[in-house]
């Protein structure tokens, strides 16, 4: 009888150690939330984060940035300057698009050409001459440029440069390809509900190692409570764009929990150059001492944002620390009343048509009041903004990994609501985009942050956290360096 106890026990223990070791169950779904449901899949027209999430599913690029944001290899597997203004590209012999055709030098420059010739892109593919970029045969491209252009490593890695599928393009047209894309990356679309939802389903014929993943189910939920309850109930594993408010919520779920960190996106006060009060300098200044930086981020991201201390986002390139932006309402009022405006002045304060910037805009506008200036809040898309003639002030949010794009908006060739007209600055920016020597462009970047500082065309108040939401069943997540560079064909997610 202790025998047969003996081999009962044993045989207990052992299907206990089975159990124990058995390895763990996978779902074949990956479900996602996001607030925006993208307006297009074009691959020459990933300049919004919403597209630019799916785009990176379906689509790859040349190359792609590390974290210390050096180039590292995608399509391309290597390249070299032919000389300041002629980048040769090896591209890989092993990449077929998912549709089965393969990937050749004709579908690069197909690719660059239909974004510079697109008006959302121009501004930063300003660079590329179409016209001499040449390919030397299948795998081997030649792009040429019209200046040195610095940046280039950056934009090819950015949401702007896709690379598509021309021939299915030439089939399809650009409607139909827009809504059924063929492209090299980890997954493929397979179905667009409108309004609801999209279903990736692993490329099996993709380069580069499989996604672990079968499917990802990418839903469009624009409230953000209804973003957390999605993670509540268990509908969604993963949700972009988490509100400050909403952390507490998210890391009390069972099983959930909240991944956060700095990111390229940044809150700013424009003043536009040309117009005859914001033009005075004294004035500008006066605007900026009225306002308590750090209690503005603050209040507008429930203590989930970073008041800036420069005049551009910490975590890129040659950021210098300004010492901050001092808070002085009885300096503001001694320069509004040096610069004539002892009474203070009206001025148009625009807004987009979201309940975030209508809080910051309420916000600045005490604090303007506070000084004698009254702040007229109007709300409208820039689109409608733009066709009602000359800016004056607004707020406005501006996003990108790379020097050259974050600096645009002070262009006199691309600025709108600043209206540019500085001619130093856009000497200053101009020539920062032809210096690869690291040395040199780390000097003239400091000489251009003091300046802006002193010009104060602009009050920079925020770097806004990126914040996501997601399952402890998520294995193998990564923080991404840019919000829609989430590394989702590397995970699984246990049942």
């Amino acid at each position: 009888m202790k025998k047969f106890f003996a081999m009962v026990l044993c045989v207990v223990s052992l299907m206990g150690l089975c159990a124990a070791s058995a390895p763990a169950a996978f779902k074949d779904t990956i479900t996602m939330v996001n607030e925006l449901e993208p307006d297009t899949l074009d691959p020459r027209r990933g300049n919004g984060i919403s597209n630019n999430i799916v785009m990176t599913l379906i689509y790859d690029s040349l190359v792609d940035l590390d974290r210390e944001g050096k180039e590292i290899p995608r399509l391309a597997t290597s390249w070299e300057f032919i000389d300041s203004t002629h980048l040769r590209m090896h591209l890989r012999r092993d990449v077929v698009f998912s549709n089965g055709y393969p990937l050749t030098a004709e579908d690069v420059l197909f690719s660059l050409g239909r974004t510079k010739d697109d008006s959302t892109s121009y501004s930063t593919m300003i660079w590329y001459d179409e016209k001499n970029s040449k390919a030397e045969d299948p795998y081997t491209v030649v792009l040429a440029m019209h200046q040195p252009y610095a940046p280039v490593f950056n934009v090819l890695a950015s949401g702007r440069c896709w690379i598509g599928c021309k021939k299915a393009m030439e089939e399809m047209g650009e409607k139909d390809y827009a809504r059924a894309p063929v492209g090299s990356g980890a997954y493929r679309l397979v179905k667009w509900t409108n309004g609801a939802s999209m279903l990736f389903e692993r490329n099996e014929k993709y380069w580069g190692t499989p996604a672990k993943t079968k499917n990802v189910l990418l839903k469009f939920v624009p409230e953000p409570a209804s973003r957390v309850i999605e993670l509540e109930t268990g509908a969604a594993d993963f949700a972009f764009y988490i509100n400050g408010s909403d952390i507490d919520r998210v890391n009390a779920i069972d099983g959930c929990h909240v991944e956060s960190g700095r990111s390229e996106k940044y809150y700013l006060i424009t003043m536009a150059m040309n117009h005859p009060i914001l033009s005075n300098q004294k004035v500008r200044h006066a605007l900026s001492y009225a306002v308590d930086i750090p209690a503005l981020a603050d209040a507008a991201f429930d203590g989930h944002a970073h008041a800036m201390t420069g005049v551009y986002p910490s975590i890129v390139e040659g950021w210098k620390d300004m010492g901050g932006w001092e808070y002085n309402p009885e300096k503001a009022k001694q320069l509004l009343a040096e610069a004539g405006y002892p009474n203070g002045f009206d001025v148009e304060l625009h807004l987009l048509p979201e309940a975030l910037y209508q809080q910051m805009g309420e916000i600045v506008q005490a604090y303007w009041a506070a000084v004698g200036v009254n702040a007229r809040i109007e709300q409208s898309a820039l689109a409608t903004r733009e066709a009602q003639g000359p800016w004056e002030a607004s707020i406005r949010t501006a996003t990108a990994n790379e020097i050259s794009n974050i600096l645009i908006i002070y262009e006199k060739e691309f600025g709108s609501r600043l209206a540019p007209n500085d001619m130093k600055l856009d000497g200053m920016l101009k020539k920062l985009k032809t210096l690869y020597d690291r040395e040199e462009r780390k000097v003239l970047l400091g000489e251009i942050q003091d300046y802006l500082y002193e010009k104060r065309y602009s009050i920079p108040f925020a770097e806004a956290d990126t914040i996501f939401g997601v399952s402890d069943k998520i294995k193998n997540f990564v923080m991404p360096t840019t919000i829609f560079r989430v590394n989702v064909k590397d995970w699984e997610v246990e049942e």
